[in-house]
């Protein structure tokens, strides 16, 4: 039988202070409000890690306070009184309570299964992070011994490139502890605090003033809503995930033929795909942007990332048109993507026009091998599910990508009114066709549609 208990883990020998939020801080905080109570999925990253043979309960908690003592974001408190600016109060010192869940040897339930449960009873309910710690942090015990530790974390504290830099910073701080050797030094980055008071400044107000400058004129070309295509399913949305080992194989090599980046590439094929299915050449297409192109945020633990709107054509004949879009569309993302989100909206509501339907791009995918490479692509590895449901969402489609070096994870949410189960299906399949054939030359779209078409048929028998 699973023994629970609770552990502490202190951090102490920062510095106390306050002041406003950053402004990937300021729009996730606003959404988390905009959902509270509810909880939705974007409100927690969770992760999990092994931990290495030798170690103690008490080793693994060091690691923790060392790495609460290293990222303020982690000991931070977040309020906002009535009628004014959220206010972020670092800690400098504390403790973080630790859930701890003791496996017999002979006890059946895995391993896996006691992560899944951490999980679960982490995104239960939503933080309140006036009075928590942004991180709610589990270790499973194998007889008295660490083996696991799970984490949720809130989307206020960590984006998700900032989480996957917590988890490998974590492996090698338990790493040098198995090895009795000295914690890795901290990388030197901004704290979210200093990040936010940059943005007062006068190059950061200048910075915010061009973006808004950008969005307006984005406003001025938005598009009419499209008509549906298709009758809707109850519930309206389904997400749909794809899971492939010959599509980042594939895009790896298509992004050196094409002399292209591998974002680029995604977003090609993505517009490829999505001209098949949507109505009309205009179409809204955001883009998130992860804002760690310069030295001193490129490892901030913090939220950074920001949505860029944009509006293009979906004009062009093949894959080599698509590409130019797709890197005009990136470059302006890029220029664009640092923006107080209150100015933004602000400059939405003056434009009396509304922010129609339309695709969101988020390519979170991770070129960065790990270990040694993998063998050839297994193209039975690739898999199709279906994860979800909603009643209502703000876009069309949804693309979230991600996954290893050597395994890319579709992850899709679609309006079946635009998108109907068979098409979505089918698209994601098509997807690691037209990579795959992209390696060896261009596509023409009509080839797109004739790939779209026949996975379609394929869905269907």
């Amino acid at each position: 039988m699973i023994t629970e208990s609770r552990a502490v883990v202190e951090f102490h020998g920062g510095t106390a202070r306050s002041g406003p939020l950053c402004w990937g801080q300021l729009g996730t905080w606003d959404s988390l409000n905009q959902w509270h109570p509810r909880v939705k999925p974007f409100f927690f990253l969770t992760r999990w890690l092994p931990v290495p043979l030798l170690l103690e309960l008490g080793d693994v908690l060091d690691a923790v306070g060392e790495l609460l003592s290293r990222h303020e974001s982690l000991r931070t408190h977040v309020e906002q009184r009535p009628g004014a600016e959220p206010v972020q109060r670092v800690l400098a010192s504390g403790t973080l309570p630790v859930d701890v869940y003791d496996r017999p040897a002979d006890d059946p339930v895995a391993f896996g299964d006691i992560v899944a449960t951490c999980w679960e009873r982490g995104t239960a309910r939503p933080l309140d992070h006036s009075r928590e710690l942004p991180l709610r942090l589990s270790v499973a015990l194998h007889d008295g011994i660490p083996v696991v530790v799970a984490f949720t974390l809130s989307h206020l504290s960590a984006d998700y490139t900032a989480t996957e830099a917590l988890v490998r910073e974590v492996t090698a701080m338990l790493d040098a502890k198995a090895a009795r050797t000295p914690m890795p030094a901290a990388r030197h980055a901004s704290q979210p605090l200093d990040i936010a008071l940059a943005e007062h400044t006068p190059d950061g107000q200048r910075r915010n003033i061009d973006a808004i400058r950008y969005l307006r004129a984005v406003m001025n070309r938005m598009p009419e809503p499209i008509t549906p295509t298709a009758e809707p399913e109850s519930p309206r949305f389904v997400g749909a995930d794809l899971t492939s080992e010959v599509l980042a194989a594939a895009v790896r090599h298509a992004a050196r033929r094409c002399r292209a980046s591998t974002s680029v590439v995604l977003l090609a094929i993505t517009a490829a795909l999505t001209r098949c299915s949507w109505p009309a050449p205009a179409l809204r297409l955001d883009v998130m942007q992860s804002n760690r192109a310069t030295p001193d945020v490129a490892a901030s633990i913090t939220t950074l990332n920001q949505v860029v709107h944009t509006v293009t054509e979906l004009r062009g004949e093949s894959l080599a048109d698509f590409l130019d879009l797709a890197t005009e569309t990136m470059a302006v993302a890029r220029a664009h993507s640092r923006y107080d989100t209150r100015s933004a909206r602000e400059a939405l509501r003056l434009s009396g026009r509304d922010l129609v339907p339309g695709v969101q791009f988020n390519d979170m995918w991770s070129t960065v091998r790990k270990g040694r490479p993998a063998a050839d692509p297994d193209p039975s590895t690739t898999e199709l599910a279906w994860p979800a449901v909603s009643e209502s969402e703000k876009m069309a489609l949804y693309l979230d990508i991600r996954g290893t070096s050597d395994r890319i994870h579709l992850g899709a949410m679609a309006d079946t009114a635009v998108f109907p189960r068979a098409v979505l299906a089918a698209s994601l399949v098509a997807f690691e066709h037209v990579a795959t054939e992209l390696v060896e030359g261009d596509v023409s779209l009509d080839r797109v549609r004739a790939l779209v078409d026949r996975a379609v048929r394929e869905h269907a028998s």
